[in-house]
């Protein structure tokens, strides 16, 4: 009797736990566009509640709530930021905030807009993630040491493409989930889409498009992510009667 070794791929799960749209802007100023303009022109529900007090400075307005949503504003860039975590999409509110924040302030001048997932694939140790980050995604070398220190990998990649480009920030964590700390690859993602008419009314309806359509650029990421790096090789030994 013999034994050989199977292989058969399998996907890692990629759970999506935050989603921020950053609009990027000329002459913003963030001074003008304070937490009470934020409230007091509709583009938060009155009821919502703020995690902390307002960072309310000449360059930088940051306002979170209670629900996971946070605003920021700084002179060249807004950001609203959700904590998805294993929220339905439908439940979602990142798209009609960043909505209604471009319809409030229409009269900026807008030059880009980014959908950035963040999502994590837990590994059973932290042997097998960094394993998976130096044996995979790197080439194994005397490079990866330095005295004695393992290196802490990272990756950036780029991916341009017609009418935008997709960035990918690639890196080690620890994530916390109940009481265990798990090992886990955190994927950082920016489907970028420049704005490239030079009617102001044509930039919002190409910003607004791309925010409805929010779901079509974090379903892109995660196909990407799960086809092209999460495939694992699993190897089992199977028995034969034949010599």
């Amino acid at each position: 009797m013999t034994t050989s070794d199977d292989h058969k791929m399998t996907k890692q799960s990629l759970q999506i736990q935050e989603l921020a749209i950053a609009i990027a802007a000329k002459n913003l100023n963030p001074a003008a566009i304070n937490p009470d303009v934020i409230k007091y022109t509709n583009i938060i529900p009155a009821e919502w509640e703020l995690a902390a007090e307002p960072v309310y400075r000449n360059n930088l307005v940051q306002v979170i709530y209670k629900n996971g949503i946070g605003i920021i504003i700084e002179p060249n860039r807004i950001n609203v930021v959700e904590i998805i975590g294993g929220k339905p999409p439908a439940e979602a509110q990142i798209a009609k905030i960043a909505s209604q924040l471009v319809d409030k302030l229409s009269q900026i001048d807008y030059q880009a807009i980014g959908i950035n997932p963040k999502g994590f694939s837990i590994f059973p140790s932290e042997t097998a993630a960094y394993q998976y980050m130096c044996g995979k995604l790197l080439a194994p070398g005397s490079w990866q040491e330095f005295r004695g220190s393992k290196v802490n990998p990272s990756l950036r990649l780029n991916y341009p493409f017609e009418k935008g480009g997709l960035n990918i920030d690639i890196n080690l964590v620890n994530v916390q989930l109940g009481e265990a700390i798990n090992s886990a690859i955190l994927f950082s993602g920016n489907l970028n889409y420049p704005l490239v008419s030079e009617s102001t009314n044509d930039r919002i309806k190409q910003l607004q498009t791309v925010i409805n359509n929010w779901q079509n650029s974090v379903g892109l990421f995660q196909k990407f992510i799960l086809d092209k790096f999460l495939e694992v090789e699993e190897t089992t030994k199977s028995a034969s009667v034949f010599q």
